[in-house]
């Protein structure tokens, strides 16, 4: 399998799309404060109405760009798993898949080989990314409105490691689609009606809990389906720190759902007729 896995990933470091992707990282994440401060110094945003746009959850300062940088439904989240998908699925047009497994690799290891890059590509592109946007965003804004502090540290490595968490949960559907079409097209077809899905779903919900009765049990079932819906959570990094309950709503049905599409992926995979 470590063989499989280095191979793997030095044919997508060798990929010119890997090339494009870096570019496509690190142009957003330059340009993106530098419109926003663009903005201000032509609207002439002073520091008051930043501060009480931050008292209203509107918070527009280094922090807010950082998270908003891992949001699955900005520019670079939504084009990273075309590109990925792209790459991974040509070992399956090109044969190598077919020819993986003629020369006595289980498709076990092929499928977790697969779903490894896949993980490895996305979290290392997601984060270069938004460390780039951080770094520019602290040359051109405050961090936050009040002094940083080892709290918020430990809350900033919390946040980081949670928005890991759930990038593995994208991989692991990127790679049930990847090995279920065994085509880019298709697979990013797939892929995006789950997403537009569930960031529709995840709207419905948003806007229903703010009617609910709180008093009732269905703001509860609510409230755990609005917290822990990844691509619309935004309980992640607009905080100073998290309380037990929406740990629990964020890592547990995540991590659920990772292994529910490992398992999937790894069935389909092995039904599938390659040769």
């Amino acid at each position: 399998m470590l063989s499989l896995l280095k191979t793997d990933l030095k044919r997508a470091l060798k990929d010119k799309l890997f090339i494009v992707l870096l570019i496509i990282a690190a142009a957003f994440a330059i340009l993106t404060p530098i419109l926003y401060k663009t903005i201000f110094t032509v609207l002439k945003v002073d520091e008051e109405l930043l501060l009480y746009l931050e008292n209203l959850g509107f918070a527009i300062n280094a922090k807010s760009m950082f998270f908003d940088s891992f949001s699955l439904s900005n520019n670079f989240g939504l084009m990273l798993p075309i590109f990925v998908a792209i790459i991974l699925c040509r070992d399956f047009s090109n044969g190598t898949i077919r020819n993986k497994i003629i020369c006595g690799k289980s498709r076990a290891s092929i499928y977790f080989s697969l779903l490894i890059t896949c993980t490895v590509l996305i979290c290392s592109f997601i984060l270069f990314h938004a460390v780039i946007t951080l770094l520019v965003a602290l040359l051109l804004f405050d961090y936050q409105a009040t002094n940083f502090t080892i709290n918020d540290f430990g809350y900033l490595m919390a946040s980081i490691g949670i928005e890991i968490l759930v990038y593995v949960l994208i991989c692991t559907i990127l790679t049930f689609f990847i090995v279920l079409m065994r085509n880019a097209g298709l697979t990013i077809v797939m892929f995006f009606v789950v997403s537009f899905a569930m960031i529709i779903l995840g709207g419905i919900i948003e806007t229903t809990i703010i009617f609910a009765d709180t008093s009732k049990f269905s703001y509860k079932i609510l409230e755990f389906l609005y917290a822990s819906n990844v691509f619309t959570t935004k309980i992640i990094g607009t905080g100073v720190e998290y309380n037990l309950k929406e740990l629990i709503y964020l890592i547990m049905p995540t991590l659920a759902f990772v292994t529910l599409f490992i398992l999937l992926g790894l069935v389909t995979f092995k039904k599938k007729d390659l040769k």
